[in-house]
């Protein structure tokens, strides 16, 4: 079996050595030589990934057997190679109708799903007018983006703020659009979010988590606890509205990052599905909780390989308590380290450090600027509970 990969980076690294572990021919494009996953693989080809003629031409070239990303905007050329070729995935609409935020509400309306007043605009003067129209608080966010770059609640009218919210869309969105709005509001600072692995008709539920935000940045996730604070009911109602939208668009394969919470109605609001495993090492948290590995399936389906595939579906779940909690300045200044409270050490398991200390860290305000992520396992839900309600007291970061 062939397997490429489109992209060398940390999101790749895992994707890529879960592919020479089951022993499948790893073949990866990307123009930065020095990454780490540029050394593991069989066969480097030292082009740009976003390139899609060139992409294209090694795919048939090595008469690929799969393909594969975990990079956002490399998911519209997997979705091509793989239709081009008639290999396992999507089509370049279905991967269009979730990427882009405007198709997407779109979407949700075709599924016949909740989904808020939105617009997209292709001008300021455009915004003006939108902005006008819309029941105010709105979100005003690039239309084509990763993470929350760029995103803004703006709770009235205000020409100055929209002038510089539009700007600083404009310059996130890969498209240059940007899409404004009615902001749907929460109940509770806790959002249900998953990863889900698509295999044809069938969906893997194990990525099921609860995240937690701040009060400061309620649309920044901060904690991911596992398993999902959730009744059995609405976790029902979440699974039945995210395969509305998947049928309706038509997803046959891949990995996808789901984010929802419900209304003040009781309605499932599904704020996006990302085409793409979920970062801040959610895969690796789903294995850790359920022992079910999704780098593994997506790597193995992706090729047309079931063999993991058929096996999960006799294969008997761990139910560990496992939160990882992402660590934000809340001030601008130089890191002097991570305090971790002597009362929650002894639950910590691993530690991704990003920014080492002496180094200037910003406000914590996308997913981007996580100064660390830090792992912890505890024995029951009880204890999990009693933690996580108080992380933030008690793993902070040091400023001066």
């Amino acid at each position: 079996m062939k397997l490429m990969v489109l992209g060398c980076g940390m999101a790749q690294l895992d994707l890529i050595m879960e592919s020479k572990k089951m022993g499948y021919k790893t073949i990866a494009c990307d123009n930065r030589p020095g990454m780490e996953a540029t050394k593991v693989v069989d066969k480097y080809y030292q082009v740009d990934y976003m390139d899609l003629e060139k992409v294209y031409e090694i795919a048939e070239k090595e008469k690929i057997d799969g393909v594969i990303s975990n990079s956002e905007p490399a998911m519209l050329h997997v979705a091509y190679i793989s239709q081009k070729m008639n290999l396992i995935g999507n089509t370049v609409e279905s991967i269009e109708s979730l990427s882009l935020k405007s198709k997407f509400r779109e979407l949700q309306q075709r599924a016949g799903v909740f989904a808020p007043e939105h617009y997209a605009v292709n001008s300021y003067k455009e915004l003006l007018e939108k902005a006008k129209k819309i029941c105010y608080p709105i979100i005003i966010k690039p239309t084509v983006s990763t993470g929350t770059q760029g995103t803004l609640k703006l709770d009235k009218y205000d020409e100055i703020i929209l002038s510089d919210a539009y700007t600083d869309c404009k310059s996130y969105s890969r498209n240059g659009q940007v899409s404004i709005e009615q902001y749907v509001p929460m109940s509770s600072l806790m959002i249900s979010e998953s990863d889900i692995v698509v295999v044809g008709d069938d969906i893997i539920w194990d990525g099921m988590m609860s995240t937690l935000r701040s009060e400061k940045t309620p649309m920044l996730p901060e904690t991911y606890v596992f398993p999902m604070n959730l009744s059995e009911e609405k976790k029902a109602k979440i699974k039945d509205v995210v395969r509305r939208i998947l049928k309706t668009a038509r997803i046959k394969h891949g990995q996808y990052n789901v984010e929802a919470y419900f209304t003040n109605d009781d309605d499932v609001f599904v704020v996006e599905i990302n085409p793409r495993q979920g970062g801040n090492h959610i895969s690796q948290l789903v294995l850790e909780h359920s022992g079910v590995n999704l780098s593994k399936l997506l790597v193995s389906t992706s090729v047309g390989d079931m063999t993991y595939y058929e096996k999960l579906k006799s294969f008997i779940r761990e139910k560990n308590h496992v939160t990882l909690h992402a660590v934000y300045a809340r001030k601008k200044g130089i890191l002097v380290d991570v305090y971790i409270s002597p009362e929650i050490e002894p639950y910590v398991k691993w530690i991704d450090r990003r920014i080492q200390n002496g180094s200037e860290v910003s406000e914590g305000k996308t997913v981007f600027d996580a100064i660390a992520c830090i792992d912890l396992q505890f024995d029951s839900q009880e204890e999990q509970q009693l933690y996580t309600n108080e992380i933030e007291k008690l793993i902070y970061p040091v400023i001066k």
